[in-house]
């Protein structure tokens, strides 16, 4: 799989505990906004190899207060990407705080996402229960 970056970028939004909207600089003076004219997303970073709780449920409100309060509105940051997730509209992303620490080890470390395999398995398994 080819990688893209470093690039420099700079946090627009926190989506949730898995998702930034960033500004990211390109390099020779070329620079991708997280949103159009109009203030409207156009371009979504998925944390790469996690899974946060999703924004709806209590531990996914944890977990986006959680990754604001690591990666706020204007922090500065570096972004590594994947290429287009699976459903469009987003990368999928290694994201670098300005600590040099891995935004995902992070979430991980503090228990506020699991690594996407552990995901993925706890998801084929409440599959398989309510198959019965």
């Amino acid at each position: 799989m080819a990688l893209f970056g470093p690039y420099k970028a700079m946090v627009r939004r926190v989506v949730d505990g898995d998702t930034f909207m960033l500004d990211i600089d390109l390099g020779f003076d070329h620079m991708i906004s997280a949103a159009d004219w109009a203030g409207n997303p156009r371009l979504a970073c998925r944390v790469f190899g996690i899974n946060a709780p999703e924004k709806s449920t209590k531990a996914g409100k944890v977990a986006l207060e959680f990754a604001a309060k690591t990666l706020p509105i204007g922090s500065p940051c570096q972004v590594l990407s994947h290429g287009w997730d699976k459903y469009g509209g987003r990368f999928n992303g290694t994201i670098t705080c300005p600590d040099g620490r891995d935004f995902a080890a992070v979430m991980l470390s503090t228990g506020h996402a699991v690594a996407l395999t552990e995901y993925k398995m706890k998801a084929a398994r409440a599959h398989r229960l309510k198959k019965g």
